[in-house]
């Protein structure tokens, strides 16, 4: 078979992938397929309708647990025309048992009935592998303690919806260093530098030194940079994107029966009602769910809690990057590097 000749930049696999030209396309192409929801909910056909190629295959290899981003990109896809399979499951496939066969077959197959390959793995190095198999666009959907880079994106369309143009804001940061939408999101930042970037982390555990990496990158295109150790130090920012401080369980953690305990994080670190109110706060609570004992359900009521509004906005960001690969339109970031 002779394989098509996908440009350069046909994977988003890093935040390191996207250039600000991709950040401002994507952000295009989101608002405009959050638009035509909008008009569609309120009987509105829109003015331009989105014109639909034949439908494509997504094909979805997940050896990880997954909710919101498995069901957001099957949710994606099939707003946008086109059809998902599940290419990987673990009572099934054939892939990586005794009976099975090598991941190098398995995907080779996968390609041949897909269009596009949606990779989430606790192996690191899982989407990178895929990506150098497959002649077609891969999307790394979370591999191990890496990068998240489709969540990143996600996060940062949830805040220029919510609180407006990212580069006036003061945007801080409560997360183990590790987790990997913690780090694509910090690396993300670089494409539209906030004014102020606050890392609210544990004291005595080093700081991930990818993570340092990006917030001295933030630093020396002009942001305001600084470390604190207690949340409610970041209760005068306009945004607080807030996870456990230790994530290293879920980061890592492989598609088993058994069940995940989770001690509860400690005071200094969850975000309450009674902390926000107190503080007469009205920063922009984000959560790339699940959630866990770092945010209260109390928070719920809040008017400033935006992360099942966060959920319901990756919709519209994962069509704009289905939409944008299934193009053809490569990733610059690399290139702009």
């Amino acid at each position: 078979m002779q394989r098509p000749n996908y440009p350069s930049g046909k994977d988003l696999l890093s935040a390191d992938a996207v250039s600000r030209f991709d950040l401002d396309d994507i952000f295009e192409r989101a608002e405009r397929h959050l638009r035509e929801e909008e008009q569609e909910k309120a009987g509105i056909l829109p003015e331009q309708p989105t014109h639909r190629r034949r439908p494509r295959v997504i094909a979805t290899l997940f050896d990880q647990r997954s909710t919101r981003t498995r069901l957001g990109f099957q949710a994606a896809a099939a707003r946008l025309g086109h059809q998902s399979i599940d290419a990987y499951d673990t009572d099934r496939s054939r892939m990586g048992t005794s009976t099975g066969e090598s991941v190098e077959d398995h995907i080779r197959t996968v390609e041949l009935y897909s269009d596009l390959l949606v990779v989430r793995s606790h192996l690191e190095d899982m989407p990178y592998r895929v990506s150098r198999l497959s002649y077609l666009p891969v999307i790394n959907a979370g591999n191990g303690a890496d990068e998240h880079p489709s969540q990143a994106l996600i996060d940062l369309f949830a805040i220029r919806q919510m609180r407006g143009d990212i580069e006036k804001l003061a945007i801080a940061l409560s997360s183990d260093t590790r987790a990997r939408f913690a780090v694509s999101f910090v690396k993300m930042l670089r494409l539209a530098p906030p004014k102020r970037f606050t890392l609210c982390c544990l004291p005595d555990v080093p700081i991930n030194p990818v993570m340092r990496e990006a917030m001295t990158v933030l630093a020396g295109l002009g942001t305001e940079v600084r470390i604190v150790h207690d949340v409610r130090q970041t209760l005068d920012h306009d945004v607080l994107s807030i996870q456990m401080q230790d994530m290293s369980r879920f980061a890592h953690a492989s598609l088993g029966n058994e069940a995940v305990d989770k001690e509860q994080e400690s005071e200094p670190f969850t975000i309450t009602a009674r902390k926000i109110l107190d503080a007469r706060s009205d920063t922009l609570i984000l959560n790339p769910l699940p959630r866990f004992s770092e945010l209260d359900t109390s928070c719920d009521s809040l008017p400033n809690a935006g992360y099942f509004r966060q959920v319901q906005l990756s919709v519209p960001m994962r069509m704009a990057i289905l939409e944008r690969m299934l193009s053809g339109v490569p990733w610059t970031g690399q290139a702009a590097n």
